[in-house]
């Protein structure tokens, strides 16, 4: 489980990018974190990981401080895939790349090719293992990046706004790599986003706006209030303000309203 107690943080020393934040994340859940730009989001998530020193305020991973003593091992738990993954790839081929985290492991060279082989066929980039990674589209790219990541075996991944710069045909590629992760792998995933399509499939939703925590709930109780979305520049996609439209009215049968958002938040 990840515990945020009164955290803050600032880049300039004046003006705060989080401010106060309070937030726990269940073990085994896939918790969608929304915000707009400038929102605090991809600064909470390198904290998360240590990238960042909070300015004051603590976080638990797993019941353990995240501080310089604890870090090390903090860090066998808890990884992060960023938005563009061009700027993680460190190795000529896509084998080479998943191998990086290993080899800073000093994993033997036996059990290196096995990891490599099983996470690469796990996120279907099994047969890619030699292709340069410049050469592969924006979603195998970012099956690589996942790849790498759970080649570390960490029980928590972070999904820095994975699927903003893929067409939809990647987007749902990302979206079921995630669904297994989590379901099949009881991985905890966090996925970053201003996408509110995207975060309707998660099991929790947390919305920052100014660097705090404005709305948390399910997909459903967070989307119910369409007005402080807004006024957080967070737009429901067309088929979700709908379904908000027919629940106001009161003249739909309540079976058919859950058939309807189950229908819409999988979209």
């Amino acid at each position: 489980m990840i515990k945020v107690s009164d955290l803050s943080f600032s880049y300039n020393g004046v003006d705060e990018a989080l401010s106060h934040v309070n937030l726990k994340i269940s073990k085994g859940s896939w918790v969608s974190i929304l915000g707009h730009n400038g929102s605090g989001k991809s600064t909470l998530s390198k904290l998360l990981v240590g990238l960042l020193s909070p300015g004051s305020g603590e976080i638990l991973i797993n019941g353990l401080i995240l501080n310089e003593e604890n870090i090390t091992e903090i860090r066998k738990k808890i990884g992060i895939v960023f938005q563009n993954p061009d700027n993680q790839f460190v190795g000529v081929t896509v084998k080479h790349d998943i191998a990086f985290g290993l080899e800073n492991q000093c994993i033997p060279h036996d059990i290196m090719v096995d990891k490599i082989h099983h996470y690469a066929a796990l996120v279907g980039m099994k047969e890619f293992l030699s292709k340069e990674p410049h050469l592969l589209s924006g979603g195998q790219k970012q099956r690589v990046a996942i790849a790498g990541a759970l080649a570390m075996e960490q029980d928590i991944m972070i999904l820095d706004e994975a699927t903003s710069m893929l067409d939809p045909e990647g987007t749902q590629e990302i979206i079921d790599l995630i669904k297994v992760l989590n379901r099949d792998l009881e991985k905890t995933i966090i996925t970053i986003t201003h996408d509110l399509s995207f975060a309707a499939q998660s099991d929790y939703l947390i919305v920052l706006k100014d660097g705090q925590v404005i709305l948390e709930g399910t997909p459903k109780e967070v989307f119910n209030q369409e007005d402080l979305l807004k006024s957080s520049d967070l737009e429901l996609p067309f088929q979700l303000a709908l379904y908000n439209e027919a629940v106001k009215t009161g003249k739909i049968d309540q079976k058919i309203l859950e058939a309807l958002w189950a229908f819409n938040s999988k979209m």
